[in-house]
């Protein structure tokens, strides 16, 4: 009996160990995709022609994709440094016409004039029109003849009057219709002043439902809880703008036109932001000729884990979780 029950009591230890086993790995297997971060870094560099390499990688680059461009586009996904995809394109440029140059092919007009000899078409068109001229005066005849064989029928005279005096008082009315149309179509005051009020009373529908929904949105806006998820909402955004953002970026440009006024006022333009690519972005203005040159690296991460922790954040407030779905429904 009790050997039954140590055997019971060690199948079910070994299914529960199995199970926390499994459990373990899954939730080692969350926590990794969650904080674990995605890293990315590009480089670019312009000399001419573009060329360029960007690269993602996971996991201390368990998994990794990288892509290069120089005059076409590669592409490559490795696992544990295996790689397991590889794909090439083009961009940019038509593919070349390969072999020779094809002979050019007549039209089929000159193909069909060839293939029938001269002759044989002089012949064809000759029998065709003396075939035509001797039918015409035979059908000619024979319609004269069939006249002549066949006895005039007498129509009733006072039907056909009765007949024609309709036609011509249903004339006579279709003629006075059209005219009143063509007088109405004419300038009128009565016509212009319909046009002007229908004109006038669109516009003050319009203007009116501009005022509506001026105050509706007054209305949105000065309610306290809209307000407070407003809040809210810029305070994500700028997080999660922060998070995804490059960490580092490093680079230099040469630049320069034909005329120096030029030059300047793109420095003019971009003095404003001098204090934002100081540290990293050496730009070089030149005043001579036209040039441009340069290139530029930066590298950054996400981790999936901020991200889905922002987005709960805002679904935790029952005021956006209303307007969202007033956005979806609409």
């Amino acid at each position: 009996m009790l050997t039954a029950v140590w055997t019971v009591w060690g199948i079910l230890k070994i299914i529960g160990l199995v199970l926390l086993g499994i459990i373990g790995l899954v939730l080692a297997m969350i926590l990794l995709t969650l904080l674990v971060p995605i890293r990315y870094q590009a480089q670019i560099k312009y000399d001419g022609a573009v060329e360029g390499k960007a690269g993602v990688s996971w996991l201390c680059h368990i998994l990794s994709v990288r892509a290069v461009y120089q005059e076409k586009l590669t592409v490559f996904v490795r696992i544990f440094g295996i790689r397991v995809f590889r794909t090439e394109k083009t961009l940019g440029k038509n593919s070349k016409n390969q072999g020779g140059t094809q002979e050019e092919k007549p039209p089929r007009a000159e193909q069909e004039n060839a293939a029938v000899p001269p002759n044989i078409t002089g012949t064809i068109t000759e029998e065709s029109t003396e075939e035509k001229v001797k039918a015409e005066p035979e059908a000619g005849i024979s319609e004269k003849e069939e006249e002549e064989k066949e006895p005039p029928v007498q129509k009733d005279t006072a039907g056909e009057t009765s007949k024609r005096q309709k036609k011509r008082t249903r004339h006579h009315k279709k003629q006075q219709k059209k005219g009143k149309t063509k007088k109405n179509k004419g300038f009128s005051f009565r016509r212009i002043y319909d046009k002007l009020k229908g004109k006038l009373r669109r516009i003050f529908e319009f203007l009116a439902g501009i005022k509506e929904k001026e105050e509706k949105l007054k209305a949105f806006v000065n309610d306290p809880a809209n307000q407070r998820t407003y809040r809210l909402l810029k305070r994500q955004i700028w997080k999660l703008c922060k998070h995804v953002f490059p960490q580092k970026i490093s680079g230099r440009i040469r630049f320069g036109f034909d005329d120096p006024y030029k030059t300047g006022q793109v420095l003019t333009y971009l003095s404003p932001f001098y204090c934002l690519y100081a540290r990293d972005l050496q730009i070089i203005p030149v005043f001579e000729e036209a040039v441009l040159e340069g290139g530029g690296k930066l590298k950054g991460r996400v981790r999936i884990g901020t991200v889905l922790l922002i987005a709960v954040r805002m679904l935790f407030d029952k005021n956006f979780r209303v307007l969202l779905k007033k956005l979806l429904r609409a």
